[in-house]
């Protein structure tokens, strides 16, 4: 990352805010900072980051004012020499039932709970926060005036946008991978001709739907689309999503996640269903052999032959009224 006199001068100026609480007696200074209030479509993303004194972080700004190249840098640099850091996110359901400043409330309280360490002072991106066992300061345009901000911005929104990426690969005719959600032309038409995903916030889309037919509002829970929240939620990366190989068969999800690559297929029970057992009361040995098949497909077509594979079930429980009452990983090979 090249770093010009202006990153330099703008870094020691927001590094003076800092310096003045530390000298008021303030040692760990969390900064606090959202991603994600104004999309039509997934989580609402916080982050709370206590970045060392003494070390720099030039680059530091505004999240939306950096470029994605620059916001990679900085989160990984700030993710390895941050004192503490910690991001949460609160859903898309959530954000409905309780509006969307509440949700930024929720998703910051969570960021500075989640702290490894606990901070003296925290400082937010212009939202009052109660509920705290430490003094919360508000500042108006933290994340361009104070550096701690400025990197919980940047922790929020990499967050966010990865996220949305992976979204992407599970509902490809809406463009989350372009947009992230937010109200792009492009994406309020697909809306207005495929209707709301799962993850979009109904409480955002009532102009933009006004004139869509009432049964396409159906929310009802899709086995894949938990399963595929609740990887993302665990830190995969979506690679594939019906991954088909022509007269074999068909696999429900690729992922990777910390160098290792996941086969991934899907099942649900209801209430009046069995339960669960083993892998092998659920897939057949020719289905195992199927999938074995079609994984070696992709390996190959990705030069991913050397990589270190495991194949999970996901056993999906559900209630009366669709809800997912728990998501169970069963290894099979």
């Amino acid at each position: 990352m090249r770093i010009s006199q202006r990153d330099i001068d703008r870094y020691e100026e927001m590094a003076k805010y800092e310096s003045m609480l530390r000298e008021d007696g303030y040692a760990l200074i969390a900064g606090v900072d959202e991603a994600g209030r104004g999309p039509l479509a997934g989580p609402v993303v916080a982050a709370a980051c206590i970045l060392p004194e003494g070390e720099t972080f030039y680059g530091l700004n505004d999240s939306k004012k950096l470029t994605e190249r620059r916001r990679e840098a900085l989160y990984i640099e700030i993710r390895r020499r941050a004192v503490a850091w910690a991001v949460a996110m609160v859903s898309n359901h959530e954000i409905d039932r309780i509006n969307i400043l509440e949700a930024t409330k929720e998703a910051m309280r969570q960021a500075l709970r989640s702290l490894p360490v606990e901070p003296d002072i925290a400082v937010t991106d212009a939202v009052a926060l109660k509920g705290l066992d430490y003094p919360v300061m508000v500042e108006t345009r933290g994340d361009a005036r104070i550096n701690a901000v400025a990197a919980a911005s940047v922790l929020a929104k990499v967050t966010r946008d990865r996220m949305m990426k992976n979204w992407d690969a599970v509902y490809p005719i809406y463009g989350f991978s372009s947009h992230k959600g937010y109200g792009t032309r492009e994406h309020m038409n697909a809306i207005r001709s495929h209707g709301p995903s799962p993850i979009h916030r109904m409480s955002f889309l009532g102009k933009i739907l006004k004139d869509f037919p009432k049964e396409c509002f159906d929310r009802g829970v899709h086995i894949e689309h938990s399963v595929a929240g609740d990887l993302i939620a665990r830190g995969h990366t979506i690679l594939e999503h019906r991954y088909a190989v022509q007269q074999i068969g068909e696999i429900d999800f690729i992922t990777s996640r910390k160098n290792t690559i996941y086969v991934i297929e899907c099942k649900g029970r209801g209430p009046s269903s069995s339960s669960f057992g083993g892998v092998d009361g659920i897939l057949s040995v020719s289905q195992i052999e199927r999938i074995r098949s079609v994984t070696m497909q992709w390996l190959e077509e990705h030069d991913q032959t050397d990589a270190q594979v495991e194949m999970l079930f996901a056993a999906v429980n559900s209630g009366r009224s669709g809800e997912i009452i728990n998501i169970r990983y069963l290894p099979f090979s």
